[in-house]
Formats: C-alpha cells, sequence, structure tokens
C-alpha cells in the first residue's frame, strides 16, 4: 500500500501554512482554535442567511401556541405530582435562599418607588 504524500495548504483565515488532516483533505482552515471558532461562526451566519426564518417561533403566528404550552406543562406537572415534591424537597434550601434575595430586591424596588412618589397635600 502506497502512502499518499498530503499537500501543504494555507489557512483561509489566518494565511498559515499547514497540513490538512489525511481523512479531510479538502481541509481548508488549520486546526488552531482561533480558525476552528473562526470557521464555526462563519458556517452560522451563512446557515442563518440560507435559513432566515428557522427563528422565527411559532408563537409569532399563533397566539394559542402560549395556551397550548401552558396546558402541556400543567399536565406534566399532574402526572408527575411525587417527582416534582422529590424536586422540592431536595431542594428546599435553595429555593428559600431564592425567595430571600427575590424579596430582598423587591423590597428595595417598592422602598425606591415609594420614595420617588411625592405625598399629596405636602
Amino acid at each position: 500500500m502506497e502512502k499518499i504524500e498530503r499537500k501543504e495548504k494555507f489557512c483561509s483565515i489566518c494565511g498559515k501554512p499547514f497540513l490538512p488532516n489525511k481523512y479531510r483533505p479538502n481541509q481548508e482552515v488549520c486546526s488552531s482554535l482561533e480558525c476552528q471558532y473562526q470557521r464555526q461562526l462563519l458556517n452560522m451566519k451563512s446557515w442563518r442567511e440560507t435559513n432566515p426564518n428557522y427563528f422565527k417561533y411559532k408563537e409569532s403566528q399563533d397566539k394559542s401556541w402560549k395556551q397550548a404550552c401552558r396546558e402541556r406543562s400543567l399536565d406534566w406537572r399532574r402526572k408527575h405530582k411525587e417527582y416534582l415534591q422529590l424536586y422540592r424537597e431536595a431542594n428546599k434550601d435553595r429555593h428559600r435562599e431564592y425567595m430571600r434575595d427575590y424579596m430582598r430586591q423587591y423590597r428595595k424596588k417598592k422602598k425606591g418607588e415609594e420614595q420617588e412618589v411625592p405625598k399629596a397635600g405636602v
């Protein structure tokens, strides 16, 4: 079996010479992380240009979509009550801390709004 000699190519992004992978002889971008990242960005950009309506979600066309999602979520919760109970018990402390922080922020915001509004008749 003869060895096929690979020819050195120049990276289409950085312009530096590199040897393409033996399994990907058509490789046009070197294997440096920055060049691979740029290649990925370019691929995503070209894909978005060829598929412009892909990210226009169904809810923008159909108002009942949100209601259907809500019902599907409630149905799942009804069917998995045991799981939700176990999850809540396992994460009770984390949820409690979250609610404390949330309420602190809420009270600060509320207090700030009250101070900004001048009292009538003063």
